[in-house]
């Protein structure tokens, strides 16, 4: 099987004519067998694997070591790393369900320890954010450039299949950067919402996906980060609700942060802005 170019989506974003008169939805095109028109997309632009899956409204593209379904109506996943993707460092017997990865370092909240991936870290693919663009908003640095856990938490998100871009941008805090991409670091606490606003104009203007704010899902242990997003327009979850981290550094954090991070279960398309 032939993985889909870089340049090619499975949503309408203008890569062939026919591609657009069939999710614009057509009279004539439907009138069509829809096998037939997919098999049409593929010879035109060189695709040796798209089809429909059985679920209605969606794309596959296959690939020899993946099989990517997004939605037509394209969606965006936003999480925060810290205590989300991941849990406190030394806590595997807190949190049975996470996995350490042996070799690859946490610095997170100014400590030291194993990256310890939290469930929906390695299950992203049980979630309905399988088939959505994915995005990182989220107030540390990922253990700084190069570093294992950067590598680590983009593999489990999908690669940049999902993300589209590998470049880890530092905002330095600043609620007004201009974000160009997906992958912010260091946005402040309290404003994660203006990062992921200036995020979607990244997404469509550079990437031609235009994703409606109705369409975006923010995930943050941090009951603050998520009330920002209150009348907003954005969908916004606050998770690790179960497991809570004890104090921090200096004595900050206390019960504020996640223990073991973000479950599957709490990885939902639920609208609105939802709270422990």
């Amino acid at each position: 099987m032939t993985a889909l170019p870089d340049d090619v989506q499975p949503q309408p974003l203008g890569i062939d004519q026919e591609m657009q008169v069939l999710l614009s939805g057509s009279a004539k095109q439907q009138s069509r067998p829809r096998w037939r028109i997919v098999a049409g997309i593929a010879a035109t632009i060189g695709i040796g694997a798209l089809a429909w899956p059985g679920s209605r409204g969606l794309l596959r593209a296959s690939a020899a070591e993946a099989v990517v379904e997004f939605a037509l109506k394209p969606c965006l996943c936003v999480f925060d790393i810290d205590r989300t993707l991941t849990g406190k460092q030394g806590w595997a017997a807190v949190c049975p369900k996470n996995l350490e990865v042996d070799g690859v370092h946490d610095t997170a909240f100014g400590g030291q320890g194993t990256l310890l991936l939290s469930g929906v870290a390695q299950n992203m693919r049980r979630t309905f954010c399988s088939r959505c663009y994915h995005g990182i908003v989220t107030a540390g640095q990922a253990s700084g450039d190069g570093s294992g856990e950067r590598a680590e938490i983009l593999r489990r998100m999908g690669g940049t299949k999902h993300t589209r871009s590998d470049w880890w941008q530092d905002v330095a805090f600043n609620p007004d950067a201009e974000v160009r991409s997906s992958l912010v670091l260091q946005a402040k606490d309290g404003m994660k919402q203006e990062a992921v606003k200036s995020m979607l104009k990244w997404w469509k203007s550079d990437q031609h996906v235009d994703i409606k704010y109705e369409d975006v899902h923010f995930f943050d242990d941090v009951r603050a980060n998520v009330e920002g997003f209150q009348g907003t327009g954005f969908n916004a979850r606050q998770i690790s609700c179960d497991v809570r981290g004890v104090v921090e550094w200096d004595g900050m954090f206390d019960g504020q942060v996640g223990g073991c991070g973000a479950t599957v279960p709490e990885v939902v398309a639920d609208k609105g802005v939802k709270l422990c």
